[in-house]
C-alpha cells in the first residue's frame, strides 16, 4: 500500500513538472516571437515634430518617417530622458515595429554624435 501510494505521488509531481515546463516553452515562444518583431533603427534626426508625433530620421541614404506616441519610452543610455533633449542633428537608435505601413517607435534612445 505505501508502495503505490509514493508511485501515485510521484506520477503526480512527474505531470505537474511536465505540464509547467511545456508551459514555460511556449511562453519562452511567445517571447522571442514578440522581440523577433521589433525593429531597430539608427541616424540622425533630421525633421522632429511633438505637435505631430513624429521625426524624419535620417538611415545611410534614406530618410525613415517614425511616429511615436505617449507609450514611447525616451532615453538617454539607460536612464529616462525629457523629449525637449532630442533635436534636429541629434543621433538616436530607435526600437520599434512596422505598423500599418509605419515605423512606430517604442523606445527612442538619444546617444553621442559620431
Amino acid at each position: 500500500m505505501k508502495k503505490l501510494m509514493f508511485f501515485l505521488l510521484v506520477a503526480a509531481f512527474a505531470a505537474v513538472g511536465f505540464s509547467a515546463q511545456k508551459a514555460m516553452a511556449q511562453e519562452k515562444q511567445e517571447k522571442k516571437a514578440a522581440a523577433a518583431k521589433e525593429l531597430r533603427l539608427q541616424g540622425t534626426i533630421v525633421r522632429m515634430s511633438t505637435d505631430e508625433s513624429n521625426l524624419d530620421l535620417q538611415v545611410g541614404n534614406a530618410v525613415r518617417k517614425v511616429r511615436f506616441d505617449s507609450s514611447t519610452k525616451w532615453t538617454r543610455g539607460a536612464k529616462a530622458a525629457e523629449t525637449s533633449e532630442f533635436k534636429q542633428g541629434s543621433f538616436v537608435i530607435i526600437l520599434g515595429k512596422e505598423e500599418k505601413g509605419e515605423f512606430l517607435a517604442t523606445r527612442i534612445d538619444l546617444r553621442k554624435p559620431r
